[in-house]
């Protein structure tokens, strides 16, 4: 992993805005086959019909998704202690005004969804944080909205 892209928090899980190239299918599985879509099908299909469909695209030795023809940035977790170095969760947000990014895609390995095996790590909400501390370095950023649950609005700032 890109040692400057990555930050620790916690144990075992470590940030990255890429991705390893052999990790390719396990992303796509990741992404566009999580068994737990279904639950957020509507704020998928807004989130596709305002911004375009995510692809998993290839840039030099590392994977990083686009979608449509947005300049969107990808957060990818890892999980350190496992064997695999696929990731086990990604975030995409787009910055959509000079005050807003927009939270546009979330995808979590099943086990550590909030019902999972690994679900102390609450690994949604942290990526979810981890936008928020990235927005708030970013001036004039005033808030998320996160498209998946029916426009939730976060504050970025006091």
């Amino acid at each position: 992993m890109d040692a400057g892209a990555v930050k620790e928090i916690g144990v075992n899980i470590v940030f990255s805005s890429s991705a390893p190239l052999e990790c390719r299918a396990e992303l796509e599985e990741l992404l566009f086959f999580n068994p737990r879509q279904h639950k957020v099908r509507e704020g998928i299909l807004d989130s596709l019909a305002q911004f375009g469909h995510p692809r998993v695209e290839t840039a030099g030795e590392r994977l990083l998704v686009r979608v449509g023809d947005q300049e969107a940035q990808t957060l990818f977790a890892f999980d350190q202690a496992r064997r695999s170095r696929a990731p086990v969760g990604a975030v995409v947000f787009v910055r959509t005004s000079p005050e807003e990014i927009a939270i546009i895609h979330v995808a979590v390995e099943e086990s550590y969804a909030l019902q999972g095996k690994t679900a102390g790590v609450g690994l949604g909400v942290a990526l979810v944080e981890k936008v928020k501390e990235i927005a708030r370095r970013i001036a004039g950023v005033k808030r998320l909205v996160f498209f998946y649950r029916q426009h939730v609005v976060i504050r970025v700032g006091p």
